[in-house]
This record gives structure tokens, sequence and C-alpha cells, in this order.
């Protein structure tokens, strides 16, 4: 009697059935199986951990491009699997990956449903219809996931089961809800202690121009201890200001998983968010939340515009002052004087930098006392915002945000339109597969099958198009707000200037001061206030004009005489 050589396939498609152990299970059963027989022998297996029959294609599991070698070099006779969908779920591929193998020589079984035959064009059928019923079995258990997550995440209550680590800022209580496994979710409060450092950190970040370095170094000064070390490290503070949970959108599909073992981070536009804010996690407000995205992403792109970092000099302009004549930034300088009762007296001065370096200024006063050019500045500064108060900027940049919205929902309208279309047209080609089966129709299987598998690729592209759009919109709606109160904010900022540290003055001198030049006849000081890209419908305001650079910008240089 001839010996049949097995190999049999065994696959769990996610991580947490790795973690449940799933694979002993399909061994013993394919084991059992194989015992039942009078000639099997097993000869091969080939597990995957965490790899979908559903979301990968054939050609990028490597189990089934070994078991493909093996059958070429005759290594096996037969391929046993638990159940037939352990092979894939992808109706437009998995049949013809079955069919190949029996074409082969090679027999296909499952321990639940038998063997596999294509003796005709029946089998042909029941074959292919075996697959589109695990594909739209994965399609409808994929959207009922997808709805589920959204409306759990929308309520504070993670997805899985199990106790996990929270975030910082965050506890977990019993949420009352439970898994198929039977074990109950964990619910997300917010940790009052640690949230208050979420806002420091922000506040930092934001108000008070800090890096991510500084402000570990800062929160490690106080003693203030992240969760699971000794002392915050600058990922742990990247991580935090990166995390949209911090203003009530807990985000999910941050990570798509790469192989077992592996993930890749995904951009921010590609995250899914819940539709509407959780108040109940909510530490800090969405405005602030997306003005460090942008800071990040300013910096990360090094923008002339992005807030400045220098924020530890005791002059309150340092950073944004240059020589007019020469081009160098000026530097901070200090003399000290002794007073008659044995005590100091300190000076500082803004000093132009080339004394330092090449000495080849031809600026007559190389340097200027801290209260004479602050004292100029501040007054230009007072009356620039005075004057801007005085324009009527709400139907200008009301009109603005209104047509940019539009744009943005019909572009979101066209992608849902598009994915229909899409979806309708892959209807149209697998109800053609069916006709190959029966000899119905003029295309070939393998036509129909890169047809479909080109859609399918557009299908997601057009999704992340989407996702993309619908993350536009959110951040816009913040921006919009803003616009929409810039001339409430005026007064509002006057107020919170005069009664801030040196710190946060410098944060907000750079929200509308871009740079400071002085010439030997002169100071100028470039004003701007940010107005991203809403104000098409303004040309010239008075004396403040629109100037284009990254984005649209109110700017407006002063000039006054030394």
């Amino acid at each position: 009697m001839d010996i049949k050589r097995v190999g049999c396939l065994y696959r769990v498609s996610t991580l947490k059935q790795v973690e449940k152990n799933d694979i002993p299970m399909q061994r013993i059963a394919c084991g059992e199986f194989i015992k039942s027989q009078n000639n099997w022998k097993l000869t091969k297996e080939y597990i995957e951990l965490g790899v979908s029959g559903y979301k990968l294609s054939e050609s990028k599991r490597d189990a089934l491009q070994d078991i493909k070698k093996a059958v070429l070099n005759k290594e096996i006779d037969i391929l046993l699997v638990f159940m037939f969908d352990r092979i894939g779920r992808r109706e437009e591929e998995t049949p013809f990956v079955v069919e190949w193998l029996i074409n082969k020589g090679v027999e296909v079984w499952s321990v639940k449903e038998g063997q596999r035959k294509i003796e005709n064009r029946a089998d042909k059928l029941i074959n292919y219809l075996t697959y589109w019923q695990a594909g739209g079995e994965s399609e409808k258990t994929s959207i009922r996931v997808k709805e589920a997550q959204t409306q759990m995440a929308e309520n504070g209550i993670l997805t899985y089961g199990g106790k996990r680590n929270a975030p910082y800022g965050y506890e977990f209580i019993k949420s009352g809800t439970y898994t198929k496994k039977g074990v109950e979710r964990q619910k997300l409060i917010i940790k009052k202690d640690e949230a208050e450092i979420i806002k420091d950190i922000f506040e930092m970040y934001v108000k008070k121009g800090f890096g991510i370095g500084r402000i570990a170094k800062e929160l490690n000064d106080r003693k203030k201890k992240p969760r699971r070390s000794m002392l915050w490290a600058t990922s742990t503070v990247g991580a935090i200001l990166g995390n949209p949970i911090y203003m009530g959108f807990p985000a999910y599909k941050k990570k798509t998983t790469t192989n077992a073992t592996g993930s890749k981070k995904q951009p921010f536009e590609n995250w899914i968010l819940p539709k509407k804010k959780v108040e109940s996690l909510a530490i800090i407000d969405e405005e602030m939340w997306y003005e460090a995205k942008k800071i990040r992403e300013d910096r990360a792109k090094n923008l002339e515009f992005a807030k400045p970092r220098q924020t530890k000099s005791p002059l309150l302009l340092s950073g944004i002052v240059k020589c007019g004549e020469c081009g160098y930034t000026f530097t901070t300088s200090e003399s000290k004087k002794k007073k008659p009762d044995g005590g100091i007296w300190e000076y500082y001065y803004y000093k132009c930098s080339s004394t330092i370096n090449t000495n080849t200024c031809c600026l007559e006063k190389k340097s200027i006392k801290k209260e004479v050019l602050e004292e100029i500045v501040l007054k230009c500064v007072y009356n620039f915002l005075d004057s801007l108060e005085q324009v009527d900027l709400s139907e200008a940049i009301k009109q603005g945000v209104l047509n940019n919205c539009d744009n943005d929902e019909k572009e979101l309208k066209k992608c849902e339109t598009q994915i229909n279309e899409i979806d309708a047209n892959i209807k149209v080609l697998k109800d053609e597969v069916i006709k190959t089966l029966t000899g119905e129709s003029s295309f070939t299987a393998e036509l129909l099958n890169e047809l479909i598998s080109e859609k399918e690729k557009h299908k997601i592209e057009i999704i992340e198009t989407k996702n993309c759009i619908e993350n536009k919109i959110r951040q816009k709606k913040v921006e919009d707000n803003e616009l929409l109160q810039i001339k409430e904010r005026i007064p509002i900022w006057k107020e919170e200037f005069e009664n801030a540290d040196i710190v946060i003055k410098k944060m907000l001198l750079s929200e509308i001061i871009k740079e400071i030049r002085i010439y030997n006849d002169r100071y100028e000081i470039d004003f701007r206030v940010q107005l991203n890209k809403y104000l098409k419908a303004i040309s010239e305001i008075d004396n403040v004009k629109v100037k284009s650079i990254e984005s649209k910008l109110l700017e407006n240089t002063a000039k006054i005489k030394r």
C-alpha cells in the first residue's frame, strides 16, 4: 500500500487567537483525522500566526508559497486543513489556489468538510461558492466589528477583553460588557493627578514653547514620575502630545499589522476617530490639541512661522530680533555693577552676534538696552492690535470658511459615490466569475480575478482618501472656530499678555510678530496674524495686507525712526 504524504496547514487570523492558542486544537484535530486513514502520514506542517485569510492575498502569505514549492517539488500528496477557510477567504483568489493544487495532483481535504474535488463544473461551482460565502462572512464580520469598535470607542470602552495598560492620565473600571469569550471589557476614566500633568505638558508645549526634551526635564526636575519608569523620556512626552484621546477622541487603526509580531504606524489622516467627542475622556480642549499638532508639524518642516523654542533667555524678544545691516541675530548680553550696599545691579542688552563671529557689522550701536527696545516694540504691538480690532473681518472670514468646507463636503460625497460604484462593479464581476464556472462567460477566471483585485485596490485607496477628508474636516472645524473669534481674542490677548510670565509672553508675541530688524536709522517690525487659507476674499484691509507664504497671513511691517 502506497503511503500518502500529508502536509497540514494551521492558521489563526488574529493575534488574539494566537494568545488563546488555537493552533493546538487544529493540530490535534488534523492528527486524529490522519490516524483514521489507512495510508496517510504527516510529513510537513505549515503554521500562520495572526495572518488574515481575507485581508492578505495568496502572494503575500509565506505558508501558501511554501506549500506551492512543496507541491512543485513533489514533497506532499495531500493538503489537510481543519476547515477549508484556513486556506483563505478571498473568493476571487482562493478557489483558484485550490484548483491549482488539485490540477498538480494534490488532494485537498478538510477535517470538517471532507475532500474538495473539481471533476466537473458543478464541483467548480461548489468550490467557488465555498469561498464566496467565506468572503461574505468576513466582510460582514469586518463591518460588525468596525461598527462595534466605533460605538465602544464613543463610550470610552476598550475594544478588547481583559485589563491592559491604560494610557497615562486614565485608569480602568469594569464596563459591564463582555467579549464572545466571556471576558469583561474595561472602561477608561480620567485619573485626576495624572490628568493635571497631561494639562501641564500641553501648556508647556503650546503656551510656553518648550520642546519635548525640555518638558521631560521639567517634569523630572519637579519629581513628577511617569507610571512605569523612574524618569520621563522624550518619546513618552511625544506620544502623549500625539494622542487624540486627550481631547476626547480615542483613536484606533493607528497601526497596521505587518506580520505576526510587527506593526507599522499609520499617518494621522488614516486613523479612525469616533464621530462624536467622548466628553468623559477629554482632558484638554480640541483647540489646544490641534495647535500642538500644528506646532509639531511646523517644527518638523522647519517652517519660518513655526513657534519659537528660544524661551530660556530673560529677554522678551529673544530669537526674533535681527540686525538689519548685517543679518545676524541679536543675542542676550549682560553686564553687572556693584551697588553701594554690596548688592549687584544687572543690566541686559540685545547685541548683534556679529561682534562674536566676524565683527564686520556696520551698525553704529551694536547693542540696545532691554528696556528701550521692548518699550518701543510693545507700544507698536498695542497700536497694531488696536487698528486690527477696528477692521470687520467676520464676514470675509465666514464666507471663506463656508466655501472651503463646502468643497471638502463635496469631495467627501464624491468618495462615497465612488465607493458605491466600485461595490456595484465588483458584484457584476463576481457574478461573471460564477458564469465562467458554468461555461456561460466569454471571460477567463484569471482576467476576472485581476479585474476584481484592481477594483478592490482602488476601493481601499478611496476609503483612505475618505478617512483623510473626514479628519481634515474635523480639524478645520476647530480652526474655523478660532478664525471666527479672532476679533474677540484681541482684548483677551492683551489681558493674557499683561498677566503672563515672561515665557508665556514670548509665546504670545510669537503669534503676531514674525521678525524685528534694527537698522542705524530705524526699527522694522513684521507683524502677522495667521489666518491659514481662508482669507481669499480679503486683498487689502487698511494698511494690513495679505501675503501668501505657506498659508494665508495678515502681514504688516511697522517702521519706527531711531
